[in-house]
């Protein structure tokens, strides 16, 4: 063979050999760079969502979502000993069964969406009675009226913060909203509202 041919088919050969190995190792990298297409789409529940407790359209839709669930048309809506509103859109409710008013079942909202029924446990020794109030006399838009009271009054105690979470504790007949304390840097103080969100009482301990 001409030895001018042979040194040209080695380069070609070296050539490919080369070529080849980058496509490999580009290969391997994207292979390790890559997330899966389902992690490319963020899993964070309510990722971004900040204010909900303060904005009363968002509450009142909230509430319009869950009196439009299939179940409860024509039935009347009851809250069960607790519910939680979080500033990321999250609610965590208990309501009374539309059907069977002995049983109750866990609702909660997220992403503009109620998730549920959850079948809630109870004892033959539970309160029902005492643990039951109509969703009428406290509409979620109320939520916002206890933020705004809360913050105001957290506004006038140096080092306290504001809330970004508001929860209504159903006991013996009676509501209590919570928080029902702000703390500063040097005072405590107890506020309380009344059913409608309107503030009862704000007392320096």
């Amino acid at each position: 063979m001409n030895p001018r041919i042979h040194i040209y088919t080695m380069i070609a050969g070296v050539t490919l050999f080369l070529t080849a190995c980058r496509h490999v190792s580009q290969s391997i990298k994207d292979t390790f760079n890559t997330l899966p297409e389902e992690q490319l789409v963020s899993s964070g529940a309510n990722e971004g969502i900040t204010g909900f407790v303060a904005d009363e359209q968002a509450l009142i839709q909230a509430e319009q979502i869950l009196r439009a669930l299939p179940q409860y048309g024509g039935h009347p809506i009851y809250l069960y000993g607790d519910i939680h509103f979080y500033d990321d859109g999250r609610i965590n409710a208990k309501l009374q069964h539309p059907e069977n008013p002995e049983y109750i079942d866990a609702y909660s909202y997220e992403n503009g969406r109620w998730n549920g029924p959850s079948p809630v446990q109870r004892s033959v020794s539970d309160d029902l009675r005492g643990k039951l109030v109509a969703l009428d006399s406290v509409p979620f838009r109320t939520v916002a009226t206890i933020v705004r009271n809360y913050n105001e009054k957290a506004g006038t105690v140096i080092g306290a913060n504001p809330t970004d979470h508001v929860y209504l504790i159903i006991r013996y007949g009676t509501t209590q909203w919570y928080p029902n304390h702000i703390d500063g840097t040097r005072e405590l103080w107890q506020i309380y509202f009344h059913r409608d969100g309107s503030v009862a009482s704000f007392n320096r301990k």
